[in-house]
């Protein structure tokens, strides 16, 4: 149901864009900035019934709790930094996109240091 209503906001938020683009264009993109929030807010409670079952499954494998931590930080920065980049190409600034996308990548490989770290430990122990 939750897709249903997302993708009828999304069809009317795209024709209310097209038909106000000529006079207003700033409106067009605080819609699509209004629309990507509404979205992401709807979908808030569903990524988190996935991130409470990776919770479970890491508590089974009795795994520490500093790796599930920093799983969960660094879905949570793919999703802000996909956000973030499309909104600014939504304003035309590719540039700034590719920027943003970069420095999400940089912090996501710095919170993924501790699982690296843990990989790598076990590999150099088998060997």
């Amino acid at each position: 149901m939750d897709l249903i209503r997302i993708g009828v906001m999304g069809i009317i938020s795209a024709v209310l864009i097209v038909l106000i683009k000529n006079q207003k264009p700033e409106i067009g993109l605080q819609i699509s900035l209004v629309f990507g929030a509404v979205v992401m807010v709807t979908l808030a409670g569903r990524i988190k019934t996935i991130l409470d079952l990776i919770s479970l499954y890491f508590n089974r494998a009795d795994m520490s709790g500093a790796y599930i931590t920093s799983l969960f930080k660094i879905i949570g920065m793919a999703y802000i930094t996909e956000f973030a980049a499309e909104s600014c190409r939504d304003a035309s600034q590719g540039s700034i996109a590719a920027k943003v996308e970069l420095a999400g990548k940089v912090m996501i490989m710095i919170t993924a240091i501790p699982i690296i770290t843990s990989v790598m430990s076990v590999i150099v122990n088998m060997l």
